[in-house]
């Protein structure tokens, strides 16, 4: 069985979901206690290394959800990697401070590039996978829309790591991987 140590994040942004942004709503309160679980589930299978890629939406509540957890799991550590310097700039002054907070909370802050280019959230999810040996997503694998998501849920698949799948509204966890190892 392979040992897993590192876990990447994906997910949409908030405005993919029925809930949007209300962050109180059931629909994403819920879906945050499933991610939760799921990381749980994972650092009891020995991952302890979680990296972000610190867009709105699931990346920021995974990364939350670390700094949550190490509260009870110091050996649970944060990754920040970041597609370029300023990503957060056009966001909500609320937005850009839970951001911020999770950066300087992070063991780890890489930004992969000084400017925005074409590609450059390519370039950051391709990293995440490439750096980590289990991507935990929420996606809907039957929906074909072409995103980030799908393209990094997609990358994953194709270079044979284990990737586990949150339905965005179903909130039903499955294997996307004929490698995963067993008991996941």
């Amino acid at each position: 069985m392979a040992v897993l140590t590192s876990c990447a994040f994906t997910g949409h942004r908030p405005s993919h979901f029925s809930f949007q942004y209300d962050e109180s709503a059931p629909g994403c309160i819920q879906l945050k206690t499933v991610l939760e679980k799921q990381i749980l589930r994972l650092h009891h299978r020995g991952v302890t290394d979680f990296y972000s890629g610190c867009a709105l939406g699931v990346d920021l509540w995974a990364g939350e959800a670390i700094l949550s957890l190490k509260q009870q799991n110091p050996d649970l550590q944060l990754h920040c990697i970041i597609p370029f310097e300023g990503q957060e700039r056009r966001w909500k002054a609320a937005d850009q401070d839970r951001y911020s907070n999770l950066l300087k909370r992070s063991c780890e802050v890489l930004v992969l590039s000084p400017r925005y280019f074409s590609g450059c959230y390519h370039a950051r999810n391709r990293y995440l996978v490439d750096h980590t040996d289990v991507l935990l997503g929420v996606y809907d694998y039957k929906n074909q829309e072409s995103s980030g998501t799908g393209y990094t849920v997609h990358y994953a698949l194709s270079h044979n790591k284990p990737v586990l799948l949150i339905h965005p509204e179903t909130l039903v966890v499955y294997a996307r991987a004929p490698v995963f190892p067993s008991g996941a």
